[in-house]
C-alpha cells in the first residue's frame, strides 16, 4: 500500500472541514485547527489568537444553517515548506439564500502530534 504524501493529508483536512461545515457541525469543522492559544487568524481586519476565540467568532457569525450556507474550497496550491509545514492558498465560497460571499485564503498548516492542522488562517472576503 502506498503511503500518502503530505499534500494528500493536508487536502483531506480541508475536505473534512468542508463536509463538517455543510452538515452544520462546527465542532467537527474546528478540528482542522490547532487547538492552542497560539492559533492565529485574521478577523475584522485584525489578528486574533486562540482556538476558543476562533470558535466563538464562528459561532457568532454563523449562528444557524442559513448563515452557514454551503461551503466549498478550491485549493490553488500546496507549497511544502518542510516535512512538517506547508502554505496552502485557495478560494472559498458560500452559497446562501440571501447572498454568495466568496474570497481567498492563505493557511499555514503544520504537523502537530502527527496530525496536520491549520496554525494560521488569513481569509479575506471578495465580492459577493
Amino acid at each position: 500500500m502506498a503511503q500518502a504524501v503530505p499534500t494528500d493529508d493536508i487536502l483531506a483536512v480541508l475536505q473534512k472541514q468542508e463536509v463538517a461545515w455543510n452538515k452544520g457541525d462546527m465542532s467537527a469543522y474546528m478540528q482542522g485547527y490547532w487547538q492552542d492559544e497560539k492559533l492565529r487568524f485574521v478577523s475584522d481586519g485584525d489578528f486574533k489568537f486562540g482556538w476558543q476565540e476562533m470558535l466563538a467568532a464562528y459561532q457568532d457569525n454563523y449562528s444557524d444553517k442559513s448563515a452557514l450556507g454551503v461551503l466549498s474550497f478550491t485549493v490553488d496550491e500546496v507549497k511544502m515548506l518542510s516535512n512538517e509545514a506547508a502554505v496552502v492558498t485557495g478560494y472559498w465560497s458560500l452559497v446562501r439564500m440571501k447572498d454568495n460571499p466568496k474570497g481567498v485564503f492563505t493557511l499555514l498548516m503544520e504537523k502537530k502530534s502527527d496530525v496536520w492542522v491549520i496554525t494560521q488562517d488569513y481569509s479575506s472576503n471578495g465580492k459577493s
